[in-house]
């Protein structure tokens, strides 16, 4: 099997090339992607958002809504009570209506889904 090197810039280990990093290196990327993302200067706003008392009590009214089921798990016609649900943005991105408070709040462009379908989603988005 071919080997590689981890990829933090300093370490030495071989590991399995399909992995990113070591065994001691693992935690690096999300501590990356936390320092250039989450806690960026652009994204700060949208990261406080998510933290807010309004956006938790929303989300939560909308997995009561949804009777805590995943959106698309549920038009397949299976039952999926995962613990794992994300309110997800349909329409228009957080970052499309951050400003304008009646639209960031409105129930009918958020919602339900499990992890699974919402990083398809997600992943779908990137690829246009």
């Amino acid at each position: 099997m071919p080997l590689k090197r981890c990829n933090v810039p300093a370490c030495r280990e071989y590991i399995d090339w399909t992995k990113r990093y070591c065994m001691k290196h693992q935690g690096y990327a999300d501590k990356q992607y936390n320092k250039d993302v989450r806690y960026s200067r652009e994204n700060e706003a949208h990261y406080k958002y998510y933290q807010s008392r309004e956006w938790k009590s929303l989300r939560e009214a909308k997995k009561r809504e949804s009777h805590y089921r995943c959106a698309v798990c549920a038009a397949e016609g299976r039952v999926n009570m995962s613990n794992r649900l994300v309110v997800h943005h349909k329409y228009k991105e957080l970052r499309e209506v951050f400003h304008d408070d009646i639209e960031r709040n409105d129930l009918n462009n958020l919602e339900v889904l499990c992890q699974f379908h919402h990083n398809q989603i997600t992943f779908e988005k990137g690829k246009r």
